[in-house]
């Protein structure tokens, strides 16, 4: 019983520290504009750190960041599996590589 507890403790202090990994799959019917407001609005927060906008990276490389969770603002605090699909689908419509690159936050961002 101890030594369950112990374990129990030591997870609970290593668990914060690690990031996120999030399931995309399905993101082509999200929806871009919850992804928009997700990604500056409810992310910020919960995150202190810059939001990067879409376009300073590619396609590939924010898919990465998602799949992965390393390099993402503040670990990933303030992102959750239910909005993550809207998130990249914002993120992959405008990223630097796509028709319509997105190079600096919206007004209405905040």
């Amino acid at each position: 019983m101890k030594k369950i507890v112990v374990l129990i403790a030591c997870l609970a202090l290593i668990a914060p520290g690690m990031a996120f990994s999030f399931d995309i799959s399905g993101w082509e019917s999200a929806n871009k504009d919850r992804g928009q407001w997700a990604w500056f609005t409810g992310q910020s927060q919960k995150c202190d750190q810059t939001i990067p906008v879409p376009g300073s990276k590619t396609r590939a490389e924010w898919e990465q960041m998602l799949t992965s969770g390393s390099g993402l603002p503040c670990d990933g605090a303030g992102l959750s599996q239910r909005t993550i699909k809207h998130i990249f689908l914002f993120l992959h419509s405008h990223a630097s590589d796509s028709d319509d690159p997105m190079n600096q936050k919206p007004e209405s961002c905040g």
